[in-house]
């Protein structure tokens, strides 16, 4: 072994400040190349290295030489490089978990609503029935889309007797159904307004 590699053997076993920038320069960059191709994601092989690094100055092991300090770093970064696929595989495996959690628990919110709309159109068309004919054919255009004026004309009234009588079929709904009413009017018929 050359003088210079005994010197900075022992100056890293030492733990002087001068060997550990010539590690970092010499070995840094080979050691995130090998992390990244171990674990295919250069966004955390820094943090691996520096960790290897780290755990290196804060160890007491002691290198005979050259070749058993890079095999101690390599050996290292294979291994923490190992350890940050398996934290990401448990991390994506718990993603996936919280997604399909996420996922039944809007299908059964959704399945919620649904029931709860379905329930208060059948409250809604049972009142419809039992409404004058003509409140009835009113409502029926209404929710068909049609004016007020387009209305008149249908049923050959005037615009106010078409006013009053969808009025008179909005109180009496209203009191059925309660606030209901204003949740099955902004969530089925939207264009009533």
């Amino acid at each position: 072994m050359h003088d210079d590699e005994l010197r900075f053997i022992s100056d890293i076993n030492t733990k002087k400040e001068i060997a550990w920038k010539k590690l970092y320069r010499n070995y840094y960059p080979a050691l995130c190349n090998y992390a990244a191709q171990i674990t295919h994601n250069e966004g955390n092989v820094e943090d691996i290295v520096q960790e290897c690094l780290i755990s290196l100055w804060d160890s007491s092991v002691s290198f005979p030489n050259v070749k058993t300090l890079t095999s101690w770093l390599y050996k290292t970064v294979y291994s923490r490089s190992l350890n940050s696929l398996r934290n990401q595989s448990r991390t994506n495996k718990l993603h996936l978990v919280f997604w399909d959690t996420m996922q039944e628990t809007q299908m059964e919110e959704e399945a919620v609503d649904m029931a709860i709309e379905e329930e208060l159109l059948h409250k809604f068309r049972s009142i419809l029935t039992r409404l004058s004919p003509q409140q009835q054919k009113i409502m029926q255009l209404s929710i068909d889309g049609k004016k007020i004026k387009e209305i008149a004309q249908i049923l050959s009234v005037s615009e106010n007797a078409v006013k009053m009588q969808k009025k008179r079929a909005y109180s009496t709904i209203r009191k059925e159904l309660g606030e209901c009413w204003n949740i099955l009017l902004v969530i089925s018929f939207p264009h009533l307004f």
